[in-house]
């Protein structure tokens, strides 16, 4: 499983098959994401948190050589959508949920750039897309700090990409709070992702999945943050 993710991150190709993804367990899957990171040679830049139906906080880890800032050029192999996004980054070590509250040093307004090395991901379930990184591909940070640090209430949400109007609605966080799935990771925390100072970390989309695919520009607002890049 290691070796088939990573030829396909080598290659730049969707083509692993799911199925036999949805048998594993979690440790199996944060195994498989640190056996892909070593095989790769890829260092952890950011961290993916999310929260499993049962209640489990998760991490996956964003690669640093996918992640830019405004005007970025990313591939668009793999690629599946975009989700806008508040990030955090941290400024104390966090043990614990108690610990987090007073340990963000700064936010701030990015997208992920959904992606996948499935063919098709769906089969894998929730905890079989863990092994591929949760389908984090990368991540363009647009405005840092952010002014509003976690407050999302009311703000509008849009995307557009490639010329086209793709979402326009109002932020909605995927998991209620921008930081609920970090809270839930912080009672969770793998030795390999842990939750260090200096640790950049992205919560949740406030809008969904949005489609994309194929080359374009990117523009996302939300409230008054805007963040661009390129899939090229």
């Amino acid at each position: 499983m290691i070796e088939a993710l990573a030829q396909a991150q080598r290659h730049v190709v969707h083509t692993v098959e799911a199925a036999a993804f949805a048998a594993i367990d979690r440790a199996a899957a944060y195994r498989i994401q640190s056996g892909v990171a070593r095989a790769l040679g890829a260092q952890v830049g950011m961290l993916k948190t999310a929260v499993h139906p049962d209640g489990v906080g998760v991490a996956a880890p964003i690669y640093a050589n996918h992640i830019g800032r405004n005007g970025y050029r990313l591939p668009a192999a793999n690629v599946l959508g975009l989700e806008v996004e508040v990030g955090l980054v941290l400024g104390k070590d966090v043990d614990g949920p108690s610990d987090l509250a007073g340990a963000v040093d700064h936010y701030f307004t990015g997208v992920e750039v959904v992606g996948s090395r499935f063919a098709d991901r769906a089969p894998a379930g929730a905890i079989g897309q863990m092994a591929d990184n949760m389908s984090s591909l990368g991540y363009v940070i647009g405005v840092e700090p952010r002014l509003l640090a976690d407050d999302i209430e009311g703000l509008g949400v849009t995307v557009d990409f490639a010329g086209e109007r793709r979402f326009a609605g109002t932020a909605r966080h995927g998991f209620g709070s921008v930081l609920a799935s970090v809270a839930a990771y912080a009672g969770a925390q793998q030795t390999w992702l842990p939750l260090k100072a200096g640790t950049v970390i992205t919560t949740g989309s406030l809008c969904g999945l949005v489609p994309a695919a194929g080359a374009g520009h990117v523009s996302a607002r939300l409230g008054e943050d805007t963040v661009e890049f390129d899939l090229v």
